[in-house]
């Protein structure tokens, strides 16, 4: 398989799409607020997601190397799919600012080393880029109840997973949430200088990204109203 390359012609591909459709859900905003029930299409999406993450584990598993769901991009998929098929205040939170602005992340500066077609390519895109539109699609039907209170709300918690995913990664010498050690390939995080300096950074790189989502989602939400 050929090797993944930052910003090759195949990651261009992919954010060209995702901003397309990201784009085209923009442009519809208010048909699709007014537009009915939508449970059955949420419902295929939550199964999609779902059955992404188990067909990768599968995939991993049967590889030999088998990988635990505890990047906070796991995470968020898991909640965006409960998310499409609950109105659970905060799982809708989390699932919004972890799926944005981490999966957004991920998708910029993915630690990929192959590249399209193989498999670890497909569904790495496939999962990061479904979380993102569906971020967007749940905002513009208006399931996102954010308040000025969601930013710090979900900065608490992804301090707390931190705090576990730290201990776990302690414990058993592992870079869940790429808090032991920076990805391979170059992110954000390089500038912030080595470990852990660059942990303290993260923190307010994270702040800074849901209040950003949040403004986001204010305009997203007033976009669809009008």
């Amino acid at each position: 398989m050929p090797a993944f390359r930052p910003f090759g012609f195949d990651h261009w591909i992919v954010l060209i799409l995702t901003l397309a459709a990201v784009f085209a859900l923009l442009a519809n905003a208010r048909r699709i607020r007014a537009a009915g029930d939508d449970r059955i299409l949420r419902g295929c999406i939550a199964t999609g997601l779902v059955i992404n993450a188990v067909v990768a584990f599968l995939f991993y598993f049967y590889s030999g190397t088998p990988k635990l769901p505890l990047q906070l991009c796991d995470l968020a998929l898991f909640l965006m799919a409960f998310a499409m098929v609950t109105k659970n205040r905060f799982t809708g939170e989390l699932a919004f600012f972890w799926g944005l602005a981490g999966s957004s992340q991920a998708v910029l500066t993915p630690d990929l080393w192959t590249g399209f077609p193989s498999f670890q390519f497909c569904q790495f895109f496939f999962s990061h880029c479904a979380v993102i539109l569906s971020a967007v699609y749940l905002t513009v039907r208006g399931r996102f109840c954010l308040s000025g209170g969601s930013v710090l709300r979900a900065f608490i918690a992804t301090n707390l997973y931190a705090g576990a995913v730290g201990l776990f990664n302690w414990r058993y010498g592992l870079n869940f949430g790429y808090l032991a050690a920076k990805p391979g390939h170059p992110s954000i995080l390089d500038l912030f200088g080595p470990w852990p300096y660059y942990i303290l950074g993260e923190e307010f790189l994270t702040l800074g990204l849901f209040t950003l989502c949040y403004v986001l989602a204010r305009g997203i939400d007033r976009l669809a109203k009008n």
